[in-house]
């Protein structure tokens, strides 16, 4: 459907440079919020056309290619400049392409925004993302597990009581992490518009979020792996289109993360 090089100009004119024992959530954005008057929006339920199809994968493919570029040019401030990465090609890591647990945020469903696609559609959607980390020159692939290592809230067990043989030792439960950390990252579907329940949240640098134009949010979820543990952050990245067409990262919101 899309695998053509008619529906990949989108991505291509965006030529781009390159959750255990404690645990600790912070919900930033829905507690920064204000409430809304009015009900929110229902899900479309119907199942997408072909033509909503394409729309959709034409919209996903510049959003996806929108935040791998910024990814790709982090720096000091998040997003940070990552090595060692590997990006899911499926929407939020999942086989359907489609959310298994929502965030809790009101506004975050895409089928707010588009209908939800068949099958064979996600498969071509998924297909562009791939070309897109291809052509700059990053990793796909799925989860990362380290079933011994453990998160980095985790504190180091007790030493041993004097009673226990001289030879205990004190488990390390960081033990089986990598030497040099590793990121796991997905990223949602587009939705169109900034969230209300992203309304008046602050960003990653603590200023009160209030854009406008031609706004569009995605969900991006990185987890790590380091020597120091693992950590998961769910974020909502939001892009404004510029005059030219291309879309600029014009803020980003942390909405939980478990360590």
């Amino acid at each position: 459907m899309c695998k053509g090089s008619g529906e990949m100009k989108t991505a291509q004119h965006l030529t781009l440079a390159g959750l255990a024992w404690c645990s600790c959530f912070a919900a930033t954005a829905s507690c920064g919020s204000l409430p809304s008057r009015e009900p929110p929006p229902a899900p479309i339920t119907r199942k997408a056309t072909p033509a909503e199809e394409i729309t959709l994968i034409k919209a996903d493919s510049a959003m996806f290619a929108a935040v791998v570029r910024a990814q790709l040019e982090g720096g000091d401030d998040y997003p940070f400049r990552l090595e060692r990465l590997r990006y899911d090609s499926r929407p939020y890591g999942t086989h359907s392409g489609y959310p298994e647990v929502f965030s809790g945020v009101q506004g975050i469903d895409p089928t707010l925004t588009f209908a939800r696609a068949g099958e064979s559609a996600i498969d071509d959607l998924v297909d562009n993302r791939k070309r897109i980390l291809k052509m700059n020159g990053v990793r796909a692939g799925g989860p990362i597990s380290y079933p011994q290592c453990a998160g980095v809230r985790v504190p180091t067990p007790p030493p041993p009581r004097r009673s226990a043989p001289t030879r205990t030792r004190r488990p390390d439960v960081h033990a089986g992490c990598p030497k040099q950390p590793e990121y796991y990252l997905t990223v949602g579907l587009p939705i169109k518009g900034q969230p209300e329940g992203l309304r008046n949240a602050r960003d990653t640098r603590g200023r009160r979020v209030s854009v406008r134009g031609d706004i569009w949010t995605v969900l991006v979820d990185e987890r790590s792996f380091g020597p120091q543990g693992w950590s998961w952050s769910q974020y909502a990245w939001l892009f404004r289109r510029s005059r030219g067409g291309d879309l600029d990262l014009a803020a980003t919101i942390l909405i939980g993360t478990v360590e």
